[in-house]
């Protein structure tokens, strides 16, 4: 029954998260722009990953890429999706430093992130009230038995004869 009660503040907590990061993600993604770049190199895959080894989906090849700015050229290695071959022209996202910007999370991952902030603060929730419910309906219990204990005690007073 107790259980039950944890839903609407899970929807509500999930809710608010998932607009949290909704506007932290609208945030980020007005500060970035796109802009051309051209291939240096072909794409290999991430330092670490051995050659025969199996990838992982999601997993993204990099390779060095120059872009233009007024300002002159920047040279950068970059994530890429897909393999492609030196001199290919691809798009990069750019922060308004100038800089090469991380992934910004979809709302898809921004949906999963909010259930799974949810879920856990309806465990943290299900483990106080057993912090609390264990002890109480534990003492409660001891109380209990004693009081038939003394109950029991007493009317064998009675059943005995004085004397």
């Amino acid at each position: 029954m107790l259980i039950l009660l944890t839903i609407p503040f899970a929807a509500a907590f999930g809710t608010a998260t998932h607009i949290r990061l909704e506007h932290q993600a609208l945030a980020l993604r007005a500060g970035v722009q796109q802009v051309p770049a051209v291939l240096l190199d072909d794409t290999h895959p991430a330092p670490d990953t051995p050659e025969d080894a199996l990838r992982p989906t999601g997993t993204k090849d990099s390779a060095r890429a120059r872009r233009s700015t007024p300002h002159g050229e920047h040279t950068a290695v970059v994530p890429i999706d897909t393999p492609a071959k030196a001199g290919q022209t691809i798009t990069i996202s750019i922060g308004a430093d100038g800089k090469l910007t991380g992934p910004i999370p979809s709302s898809r991952q921004n949906t999963a992130l909010a259930a799974t902030a949810a879920t856990a603060a309806c465990g943290v929730w299900a483990l106080s009230a057993g912090a609390l419910l264990v002890p109480t309906t534990l003492t409660r219990k001891l109380l209990h038995r004693k009081r038939l204990r003394q109950c029991a005690y007493e009317w064998k007073q009675l059943d005995t004869p004085p004397g």
